[in-house]
């Protein structure tokens, strides 16, 4: 059944389909775009939880040789370095370690983010980090840059329109913008259904390929291509507790074979785990339920491009 004032955030249509609670989390989908969306959102909870409360680099510094492994795909992928065409900026750069690793590339780099430890974590990268929220900042340099992404961060804002106008905005003609978020059609999420450990209070949104696409739409770029990915932490969190346990045994066993292990990095970065994954990833990218979906847009080339 359609709530009333349940307007989608990205479409801003009023017709959205009540699809279930969990907690305090009430899930609608809009019937034009297919955004999953929660209503009402918990705007200011969230926004104090980062801003006051939530150090999201230490949150994932146990991840940094997994993120390794993501960030060296995405860059792999991404357009390289050129002269004159060589300044990017990381949106929710998070602790800055794409922005490390894109600038060990050749890419000029600049992050922004919310998230005030994070933010001075990137700093001590040596990244030059504006601290805000994307959508409320208005002195940024516009179309400027080469390269725009955005690593999981869209279903953090409960803003998406102004987040993909200001996304865009930031675009030299003929720049590129990557973009990757949650994917509500994914296979964990159709297991799980509102156990899916993604549905959190401060996930605003969750996309498909379809919604993320309308999206952009209206704002003059062009789909490079869209694909989802991933199998999701909901399958593989055995694993992880397993190499957990493992490991908290090793540490009070120092200079044993097993603690050199331990040093060797997570499960989930050893060669043989990542030939499997490539392969399960070409599955999922052709049935569309990969655990998230990436898209990548081009902004078309003007005539008279901004000043670099």
């Amino acid at each position: 059944m359609t709530r009333p004032g349940a307007t989608c955030p990205a479409c801003d249509s009023d017709r959205a389909l009540a699809l279930g609670r969990k907690a305090d989390i009430s899930l609608h989908r809009c019937a034009r775009c297919e955004l999953v969306f929660v209503h009402p959102q918990p705007r200011e909870t969230v926004r104090h939880k980062y801003v006051e409360e939530y150090d999201v680099a230490a949150h994932f510094a146990s991840w940094e040789s997994r993120k390794r492994v993501l960030y060296d795909r995405r860059l792999a992928t991404l357009p390289q370095p050129a002269p004159g065409r060589d300044r990017l900026c990381d949106v929710g750069c998070g602790d800055g370690q794409f922005l490390q690793l894109a600038a060990a590339r050749g890419w000029r780099v600049h992050g922004i983010e919310l998230n005030p430890p994070a933010a001075a974590a990137a700093k001590a990268r040596g990244a030059v980090v504006t601290v805000g929220v994307l959508e409320e900042l208005a002195d940024l340099p516009w179309e400027q840059y080469d390269l725009v992404t955005s690593w999981d961060v869209l279903e953090h804002t409960p803003f998406p329109k102004r987040f993909s106008e200001h996304l865009v905005r930031l675009l030299t003609p003929g720049g590129t913008l990557a973009v990757t978020t949650l994917n509500y059609d994914s296979l964990a999420r159709r297991v799980f259904g509102l156990g899916w450990s993604m549905v959190g209070s401060d996930h605003f949104t969750y996309w498909n390929a379809r919604s993320l696409r309308l999206l952009f739409q209206p704002l003059g770029v062009q789909l490079l291509h869209a694909a989802s990915f991933g199998i999701g932490r909901d399958f593989v969190s055995a694993a992880d507790r397993f190499w957990a346990r493992r490991h908290s045994k090793t540490t009070r066993r120092p200079g044993t074979a097993d603690a050199v292990a331990k040093e060797s990095g997570r499960w989930d970065v050893n060669p043989v785990v990542l030939a499997a994954e490539r392969g399960l990833n070409l599955l999922l990218g052709t049935t569309g339920t990969g655990v998230g979906v990436e898209a990548a847009f081009r902004k078309p080339e003007s005539a008279v491009a901004g000043a670099r």
